[in-house]
């Protein structure tokens, strides 16, 4: 009777400490331009993608794009179509650092905020513009011959004779 209760109560434990917490709220799942991307040009909009759907509740959703002057470059309304969030941007140059500083309203209620960043860099030069001068220098050699068996022997032998001072001074006196 008493292995009875006790099979219970660590059963109980078991399945109490041991099933993971039901977690209902939505997560951010990507992000075109993509958190910490590189990009060679600033893209017409922000769109943000929610693991389940979003509600839109007067201006409970919101995505702002501040530049690396911390000026705002997002214009217009947020746009909510399912889980996704956008928000279109100001034709510019510019490049830089940009932050994206998003809230939006799961359908479970459930308020999610956040923010990442993305990297406009200029475009680069082609590789067709780039001049290359060949390699004319011929390789280098080390006159350095000290061989890897001598290493092995090196260490074999520096280890044995510890292994052997650690017998010797564990012997009885």
């Amino acid at each position: 009777m008493q292995m009875r209760r006790i099979a219970a109560l660590a059963a109980t434990l078991y399945l109490v400490l041991m099933v993971p917490p039901a977690s209902g709220h939505t997560v951010l799942v990507n992000s075109t331009p993509a958190s910490d991307s590189v990009i060679q040009s600033l893209p017409s909009s922000v769109t943000i993608n929610f693991a389940e759907d979003l509600v839109s509740i007067g201006n409970s959703n919101s995505i702002s794009v501040i530049d690396a002057n911390g000026e705002e470059i997002s214009q217009g309304e947020v746009s909510v179509s399912g889980p996704t969030l956008s928000k279109q941007l100001l034709v510019s140059e510019k490049t830089g650092l940009f932050k994206v500083d998003y809230r939006a309203v799961a359908s479970d209620g459930h308020v999610i905020k956040g923010d990442f960043v993305f990297t406009v860099e200029a475009t680069a030069a082609t590789t067709s513009e780039i001049e290359v001068e060949p390699i004319n220098s011929p390789p280098i050699t080390t006159e350095n011959k000290l061989s890897i068996y001598l290493i092995l022997s090196a260490t074999a032998i520096v280890g044995g004779l510890l292994i052997l001072i650690f017998i010797w001074k564990k012997q009885p006196k």
